[in-house]
């Protein structure tokens, strides 16, 4: 394979956030192959289901993705990001019809499996998602805290859509307290940690933001307070899984110790970092920082399994 070739794939993989992307197919994976089985819950979804339900939630993941950075374009060429977009690697043209391509695909594999289980909730969950995520690239990304709020939401959902179908569709038991609550937990978990990612990328975009006249909290708030919020934030963040998870959940010491070491211990770095370096903060490696912790908390799923 040419170098060209090679380099072209690497750009449309950049499109659409493979790392995201795979995240999400991890989390999926451990829900069904490690959460389920430790609370005694077999799984309803055959192999080829379970696949075609990856498929189906990925592909409007990578759409969502495409659209947002199709909106983006000149905020991200203001800022310098290097985005295949916005570094003109990728003709626009391209990338609207892999956009369509993606969504058409989902909409058909979750079509099957709806008529399947005879359940039309996933029908209109999966085109809500596309909906509202093709409407905050275009116009609700750009509503004060609406537009953050929004996409941490559907961050959150798209972790947990398996355990939606194989608890909530296809399990003909009532599930424990206990699932309950673990299950809200990691969904409050990814919403927030996401939550304050996406401030850390306003605060990060604010240039281009600022240039294409887009009223982000930190250009309404300014940036001294908007970092004070996202210490404040950081900081519950931490405090709630520490003391929250330790009372609510009552786990064994290997996940207290994992979740210290893994998620909080980063946190405080992201605290520390902030405190010190207010007008200089590497905004780019706080979100990286984010994003790792996400990937830790969803890799937690194994201990269920040990």
């Amino acid at each position: 394979m040419s170098k060209n070739r090679i380099s072209i794939i690497s750009k449309w993989l950049q499109l659409i956030r493979w790392p995201n992307l795979l995240m999400v197919a991890l989390a999926q994976v451990l829900f069904k192959y490690a959460f389920l089985p430790a609370f005694e819950v077999s799984s309803k979804l055959n192999t080829l289901d379970f696949i075609l339900l990856c498929a189906s939630i990925i592909l409007v993941t990578a759409a969502g993705n495409i659209i947002n950075d199709i909106y983006d374009i000149n905020t991200d060429f203001v800022n310098g990001r290097s985005r295949p977009l916005a570094q003109q690697h990728i003709c626009i043209s391209k990338a609207y019809t892999l956009y369509f391509l993606m969504n058409i695909s989902a909409v058909a594999l979750i079509s099957f499996l709806s008529s399947k289980f005879k359940h039309i909730s996933l029908i209109i969950i999966v085109t809500t998602v596309i909906l509202l995520l093709f409407f905050y690239a275009k116009r609700l990304k750009s509503i004060v805290i609406l537009g953050n709020v929004l996409i941490s939401v559907l961050v959150s959902l798209s972790f947990l859509l398996v355990i939606y179908v194989e608890i909530f569709i296809l399990s003909e038991h009532k599930i424990s307290i206990e699932i309950q609550n673990w299950i809200i937990g990691y969904a409050v978990f990814a919403f927030w940690a996401n939550l304050n990612r996406e401030w850390i990328k306003d605060v990060q975009d604010i240039k281009g933001d600022y240039a294409q006249n887009v009223s982000t909290l930190p250009i309404l708030i300014g940036k001294a307070r908007m970092n004070k919020l996202i210490f404040m934030s950081t900081l519950l963040l931490i405090f709630s899984l520490i003391a929250g998870v330790k009372v609510y959940f009552q786990p064994d010491l290997i996940f207290i110790l994992y979740l210290t070491f893994g998620t909080c211990v980063p946190l405080v770095y992201v605290l520390f970092h902030m405190h010190r370096k207010e007008l200089n903060t590497n905004y780019k490696m706080l979100s990286h920082i984010y994003k790792l912790v996400m990937l830790i908390g969803v890799m937690s799923l194994i201990l269920f399994k040990i």
